[in-house]
Order: C-alpha cells, then sequence, then structure tokens
C-alpha cells in the first residue's frame, strides 16, 4: 500500500493525462513485482527458459 500511495503522489496531475497516470501505475507496479520475485527467488535463468521452451515444443510437436 506504500508503494501505491508513493507513486499516487508523485503523479503531476497538470501535465499528466489519465491514460498516462494509468499506464505510469501500471509500468511501476510490474517493476515492483519483479523486484518482488527476484528477492523471492521466483526467476528463471535463461538455460531453464531454453528447457522449458524444448519441453513445449516437444509436447506441441512443433519441429523449429
Amino acid at each position: 500500500m506504500d508503494f501505491m500511495r508513493k507513486v499516487l503522489n508523485e503523479v503531476n496531475t497538470k501535465e499528466n493525462t489519465l491514460y498516462d497516470f494509468i499506464y505510469d501505475l501500471f509500468f511501476f507496479a510490474k517493476l515492483q513485482e519483479s523486484k518482488d520475485n527476484i528477492k523471492n527467488d521466483k526467476v528463471c535463468t535463461i538455460e531453464e527458459l531454453k528447457q522449458n521452451i524444448d519441453k513445449l515444443e516437444e509436447e506441441l510437436n512443433i519441429n523449429p
């Protein structure tokens, strides 16, 4: 909640449209989510990603 309050307080409503505000809010929320995922070790390496892609391709019979 503190994160949301901080972002809302930083918005300059005289220069930003509602679209800009919503975009910024979404962007910063995703950044915070990414930081939390890294902090909680909820990420995968490039090698793990490649293995997952290979497995999906194999399951779907996709030949690259």
